[in-house]
């Protein structure tokens, strides 16, 4: 299977609730590489590298989201090319 890349933004009460920590602990669990942020804008960024249907599995887990927090929307954006991720990293 092809190894795609996608950006996300998670909209919603995402940031003070552990999200990125989440986020990290899912694209280990699943085998996806990128990376995850906070944005200004009181947002998470996601950057996801990997098969389509791994990719699937972690929008899925961003959806849900940790305890306490509320995703209000998760926006996809496929990228036209890979940056080829070694691992999956938090940026603080």
């Amino acid at each position: 299977m092809a190894v795609k890349s996608y950006k996300a933004v998670i909209k919603g009460i995402v940031q003070g609730v552990n999200f990125r920590n989440f986020t990290k602990l899912e694209a280990d669990r699943v085998g996806i590489k990128g990376y995850v942020r906070n944005t200004a804008d009181g947002h998470v960024e996601v950057f996801l590298e990997g098969e389509e249907d791994l990719i699937k599995e972690m929008v899925f887990a961003v959806h849900a989201g940790p305890p306490h927090s509320i995703v209000n929307e998760v926006k996809l954006y496929e990228q036209e090319n890979l940056s080829n991720f070694k691992d999956f990293k938090v940026i603080r």
